[in-house]
């Protein structure tokens, strides 16, 4: 694979600020973590009042992916693999949170959850992906 020039113009259907049917998440990094609030609009939704099953998954994807990035420079998802656990309703808040496990030098293994953020702190979904750096 030739080296891939990556370049952020801030229209990340996730994270791009300028994108204004996007996501705009904010991210928070903490070591080899990553983490975000997300409450999902009608617009996201794909049964009534659930959030779709693709939103959950570039949720998850997002936390992994830009993680790698962030902390082991330029990265692109390879793999990913995703289980629901519980539907997330609209108007709900929810945490997501990317976890880096382990990283060689072209691959950086990932894990991911969304959680509810209320009492409950139920589990919605959970992930785990590879991304391989752009070198």
């Amino acid at each position: 694979m030739s080296k891939l020039n990556l370049q952020d113009d801030h229209k990340c259907f996730a994270c791009g600020m300028e994108n204004p049917d996007g996501l705009r998440l904010t991210w928070v990094v903490e070591g080899q973590t990553m983490s975000t609030f997300f409450t999902a609009e009608a617009k996201y939704q794909g049964w009534k009042g659930i959030v779709h099953g693709g939103i959950l998954a570039t949720l998850l994807d997002e936390s992994m992916a830009r993680l790698a990035s962030v902390v082991c420079g330029d990265a692109l998802t390879a793999e990913m693999t995703v289980r629901y656990v519980a539907p997330a309703h609209i108007g709900e808040l929810l945490y997501v949170k990317g976890e880096i496990l382990k990283e060689s030098r072209r691959l950086v293994e990932m894990k991911a959850t969304i959680h509810r953020k209320d009492a409950s702190g139920a589990i919605v979904a959970h992930a785990t992906g590879k991304a391989v750096k752009a070198l």
